[in-house]
């Protein structure tokens, strides 16, 4: 994933699951060579490892876990319910902020790029933006405030935390009702949906030398790797991790699968969140582009 790691190597219509820094970025190419990985490269949303996580076009909520019914062919009426987190995650976090019940998103579909301005005034032109990310995904933004007919969002430039406005005219609007948030000073992730704590798990972090950065920020780009370490996916986020890694968007952050569970827990990345891949692995398949994710100190 791009930011890691320390060793060498939209008309949309469902969220659908997709979804890249590395072992030295040497030992990455190598493994991209011999096993002929394409890590994050362009195409089609309908490419077998490249499916997109487009945001849905409705004000409704998303699906999550929660909303799922069981298909367990083991499942019966008095199976006892499940009250507390999954087997294997961390119980609530502590009080702290808190989060909201939904977030809105803007994306585009179809126009291959997208006007940016420094306030709602269309005299006003700032920067002009691809209206999909490097593997053909809609490009999606944040939306932190609005105003009669624009939309004021969080952009995926440098610095991090960088803002703009857009057209409403220009962009689709959806919703999501999860959140996610890391908490760097206790190496973990919690998911919420709909303002509720939904599950929590152990993350690893950037190294002193190379920290994961806080702020808000939003999944940019989901993509499956069946590749080790980062099985199964790869969330790219909006902002940057410190260290440059070539291949996956710069030095885009990321929150990724990692298959080596003796890194959780500590402060081991380039700046991107580790997770163990069977905990990646439900939010791969549920997050859509767009999803705030939250890093806090």
């Amino acid at each position: 994933m791009a930011g890691d790691e320390p060793k060498a190597g939209p008309k949309p219509t469902v969220a659908t699951r997709t979804l890249i820094g590395g072992v030295a970025v040497i030992v990455v190419a190598l493994i991209l060579a011999l096993t002929g990985l394409a890590v994050f490269r362009g195409g089609s949303p309908g490419r077998s490892r490249h499916v997109v996580a487009a945001p849905t076009p409705t004000p409704t909520a998303t699906a999550s876990p929660s909303d799922t019914p069981s298909t367990s062919p083991t499942a019966t009426s008095d199976a006892p319910v499940e009250t507390g987190p999954p087997p294997g995650s961390l119980g609530p976090p502590p009080p702290g902020d808190p989060v909201p019940s939904s977030s809105t998103v803007v994306y585009l579909n179809g126009p291959a790029t997208v006007q940016v301005y420094g306030a709602p005034d269309a005299a006003k032109r700032t920067s002009t933006l691809r209206g999909r990310n490097s593997i053909d995904q809609p490009s999606a933004f944040l939306v932190l405030d609005h105003q009669p007919g624009w939309f004021h969002v969080l952009l995926p430039v440098e610095p991090n935390g960088s803002t703009g406005w857009l057209k409403a005219s220009d962009v689709q609007v959806a919703a999501t009702t999860d959140y996610l948030r890391v908490t760097v000073s206790q190496f973990r992730i919690d998911h919420y949906v709909a303002g509720k704590w939904h599950g929590g798990f152990r993350v690893a972090v950037g190294k002193p030398s190379t920290p994961t950065p806080t702020g808000l920020f939003y999944i940019l780009a989901s993509q499956q790797v069946d590749q080790a370490p980062y099985t199964p996916g790869i969330f790219a986020l909006s902002g940057f991790a410190p260290q440059p890694i070539p291949g996956f968007l710069g030095a885009t952050l990321g929150v990724h699968g990692w298959t080596d569970p003796s890194v959780i827990g500590t402060r081991a990345s380039n700046g991107c969140v580790r997770l163990m891949s069977k905990d990646m692995e439900p939010l791969l398949r549920t997050l859509i582009l767009g999803t705030p994710v939250d890093i806090v100190a």
